[in-house]
């Protein structure tokens, strides 16, 4: 499967206020956790791997992301913010779209690919720029779509 095939409509959500990252990963939790998912879980694996070091990419993206689902789910929300803000940036650069993935406990060679093609992708100049001027999840998940 490609990564567009776990973006759904309902996990876009434009111009979001940002206060802060731990708000943020609070956001993240709530959006991404199910019938059988704790929100607090996914908030810890978020921030557990924050502390390893910033999930920014640079270029005005950051991919937060942590293992904490129980089966071989991937779960995948898209952020655009209504500004760009300070993440603690790799190159400095302001951040304006979050892209949050959650994966299982034990993750495998294809999450780990996944998340490097995710990385690369919206690292790209061009995707960013469509994105954070897109209007609605419709275009954002037809830009993915037509990028990818």
């Amino acid at each position: 499967m490609r990564f567009i095939d776990y973006i759904e409509l309902t996990n876009i959500d434009l111009n979001t206020p940002f206060s802060s990252k731990k708000r943020l990963f609070e956001l993240l939790a709530v959006k991404l956790s199910g019938k059988n998912q704790d929100t607090r879980e996914i908030y810890d694996a978020l921030v557990k791997r924050e502390k390893l070091g910033t999930t920014s990419l640079g270029n005005g993206v950051a991919l937060p992301h942590g293992q904490c689902l129980d089966d071989k789910e991937i779960k995948i929300h898209i952020i655009v913010l209504n500004k760009p803000v300070n993440y603690e940036s790799v190159d400095n650069t302001l951040v304006q779209l979050v892209v949050c993935v959650i994966f299982p406990k034990i993750v495998d060679d294809f999450h780990k690919r996944m998340l490097n093609n995710l990385g690369k992708f919206f690292k790209k100049h061009r995707v960013y720029r469509q994105i954070i001027m897109a209007e609605s999840a419709q275009q954002i998940q037809k830009i993915i779509l037509d990028e990818s």
